[in-house]
């Protein structure tokens, strides 16, 4: 049994292996890198993938999503194309590593500053009056927000804060590595300036994939990470300003994009609604169930619209060990440690234990799979 969707899914629908594997046998040319069939099939296969993306996602216009390595390139882009040296950010203590390390790596090197927002270990939701109060303070040019946390698996009220934050005249970057595919999302609802997701989590595609959606005329307040060849604009030794060329330096992964494509249809046909109610189903109960387990501790509420995380710490036993067991004695794989996310843990209380265990059902997981672990994990906390 799979229940580390949340690092990356899995299995993938069939779909996704079989359009990899046709490109990979069938689909030799590179996109936007020459005139003959095979780069023009590319640059359609491109171009349809950019489109489904941008209608599942609601970015701007297919022109304002760019394909990335994976979700915290995606991170690096903004943060580190985005700020000047003196600027402020405000973020949280939910944020991953992905968005902590950039931010202290920017205060390093280019004399940024950063503060970063409490949660209340309690609902998983940001202190909003902090983060008012914070943003009333010295200005703060950029708000990173976490969508739903990767530990507790909580939604954060978005539309709020970016709110909040657009009306002291801050850029909002939203990390959707959790949320993208299995919960719904809007870049124009929800009102966010940048988007960052992963390719191979709840959208299902390869890992090596991600995407960055970008607000309509904020590309060219965006430094490029990376310059070179794009296909495009080939009689200028300058980078490209026309989007998304200029942030898609260098040939694009096309088995991946082929199989995100895939993955992406697959997921517009079953519709995200559908797809969410399945991961909040296995969720609901595996909380339900897991409260009635003694000697453990959710760190995941159950009242909180959730993306389909449960956390929980075992009595004083070792994370890890409890992962081990569930792998080897019940064939179950799970994540267990501080989910590259340590400001989380402390604030929840289990850093110095190492972290905490983290089940996180996909779309293929079956009510069987959800008795057969609770079962197990009852198993181990009676002996425990």
């Amino acid at each position: 049994m799979y229940l580390d969707n949340a690092a990356t899914s899995f299995p993938k629908p069939d779909c996704v292996c079989d359009a990899v594997d046709a490109w990979m046998r069938g689909g030799a040319a590179a996109a936007g890198r020459g005139s003959h069939r095979g780069s023009d099939e590319a640059t359609q296969l491109v171009d349809r993938c950019r489109s489904q993306l941008t209608r599942l996602l609601g970015v701007h216009s297919p022109s304002q999503l760019v394909f990335t390595l994976n979700c915290t390139d995606s991170l690096n882009m903004v943060i580190q194309g985005f700020l000047k040296p003196g600027d402020r950010v405000l973020g949280s203590r939910l944020d991953h590593n992905s968005v902590l390390r950039p931010l202290q790596a920017m205060k390093e090197r280019r004399g940024i500053t950063f503060d970063l927002v409490d949660f209340d270990p309690v609902t998983g939701i940001i202190d909003v009056d902090q983060f008012s109060a914070q943003l009333a303070g010295k200005p703060v040019r950029l708000v990173v927000l976490t969508h739903a946390s990767n530990v507790t698996g909580v939604i954060q009220p978005v539309a709020e804060l970016t709110r909040l934050a657009h009306a002291q005249g801050a850029v909002v970057l939203l990390d959707a590595a959790q949320t993208a595919g299995h919960f719904p999302i809007s870049m124009a609802e929800l009102d966010v300036d940048f988007l960052a997701a992963a390719g191979h989590k709840g959208l299902l595609g390869p890992l090596g994939t991600g995407i960055l959606g970008i607000r309509t005329g904020l590309e060219g307040q965006l430094t490029p990470l990376r310059f070179g060849g794009t296909g495009t604009a080939s009689e200028s030794i300058e980078q490209p300003t026309e989007m998304p060329a200029r942030f898609e330096s260098g040939n694009l992964n096309l088995p991946g994009i082929a199989g995100l494509n895939a993955a992406v249809a697959w997921i517009l046909k079953q519709t995200v609604a559908q797809v969410h109610s399945h991961h909040s189903h296995c969720t609901q109960e595996l909380l339900a169930e897991l409260s009635k387990v003694s000697g453990i501790r959710l760190l995941t509420p159950s009242a909180a619209a959730n993306c389909g995380i449960i956390t929980f710490a075992m009595n004083d036993q070792d994370c890890r060990e409890v992962a081990m067991i569930l792998d080897q004695s019940f064939d179950i794989q799970c994540r267990a440690g501080l989910h590259c996310a340590p400001l989380a843990h402390q604030a929840l209380g289990t850093f110095h234990q190492g972290g905490a265990i983290r089940l996180s059902p996909g779309f293929a997981t079956s009510p069987e799979d959800i008795r057969q672990t609770i079962s197990a994990v009852t198993a181990i906390a009676a002996l425990a």
